[in-house]
């Protein structure tokens, strides 16, 4: 990452330091504030930082207890169809894996090209320890993660609001 780099170390430090505290985030054009270099220069700093941070994510397998849903990145086109489905959104597996404590440790995004069973256990193979405890919703796709050699229980919160349910409290 700092290979053919001008600039020093330090300044490189700073922007590790920057980046992995923005609670929300840190653009180029306030990194390239922070670190006063250019904005080429600090959008190149961001992106080789972001790439190798998401490069080592994907080397850990998430363990013990872990959490997943799905979600779905998209907009409603007229007249096509609404929800889970639509022909125009990406669907996605939001894995959390918790703490002893039960706290969440990080998250996993994850697109999938579509919730079936056989894609959703090829990602547990690619994504999940062997022996994890994996906690979802009913949605039947997610039983799947028994081919990765995980436990798998599920909460069905059919016709009830999720703070009436116990495990959501």
């Amino acid at each position: 990452m700092f290979q053919g780099s001008k600039l020093p170390l330090t300044t490189w430090f700073l922007a590790i330091y920057l980046i992995s505290q923005a609670k929300t985030g840190l653009s180029a054009r306030a990194l390239k504030r922070q670190l006063g270099v250019s904005y080429p220069t600090a959008w190149l700093i961001h992106h080789k930082l972001m790439r190798v941070m998401a490069d080592r994510a994907e080397r850990y397998l998430l363990e013990g207890k872990v959490q997943v849903d799905d979600a779905y990145l998209g907009g409603e086109r007229t007249g096509g169809k609404v929800g889970r489905g639509s022909e125009n959104k990406v669907a996605f597996v939001a894995a959390v894996p918790l703490s002893e404590a039960d706290r969440p440790l990080c998250v996993r995004l994850t697109p999938l090209p579509g919730l079936t069973l056989k894609v959703v256990a090829a990602w547990a193979k690619d994504h999940l320890a062997p022996g994890s405890a994996v906690f979802s919703d009913g949605l039947a796709c997610f039983g799947a993660v028994t081919e990765a050699g995980c436990s798998h229980q599920s909460t069905v919160i059919a016709g009830r609001k999720p703070k009436e349910v116990l495990e959501f409290q």
